[in-house]
């Protein structure tokens, strides 16, 4: 069964969207901005949403469904995590019990 999430470019006011694995992404979303390439670009939201959303489709490079960019947050998700460039945080909240499960500072 898809477990369907987004990431939320809260400075840039895009969403990146997953059609399954939402529970990892908050793993592949913290990897991604500490890597060493994601640190070069903490102050830069377009980029660092590039980075990210390579980081989120490096198995399916190529593939036709699972994964777009938007500018709408999803009725359907089970995951929201947003990233906060300003305030240097990723979130990570459960859609429906509107629960906030993680909150990650990075410099």
């Amino acid at each position: 069964m898809s477990t369907r999430a987004q990431v939320y470019m809260k400075d840039s006011d895009v969403y990146l969207y997953q059609h399954y694995d939402g529970n990892n992404l908050m793993d592949t979303v913290v990897a991604a901005v500490n890597s060493d390439v994601g640190k070069g670009r903490h102050r830069d939201p377009e980029y660092l949403a590039r980075i990210i959303f390579c980081a989120m489709v490096k198995e399916d490079i190529d593939g036709e469904t699972g994964f777009g960019i938007g500018t709408t947050e999803h009725s359907d998700i089970e995951y929201l995590v947003t990233v906060d460039c300003e305030n240097k945080t990723i979130t990570e909240k459960q859609i429906y019990y509107g629960k906030t499960l993680r909150v990650v500072k990075f410099e």
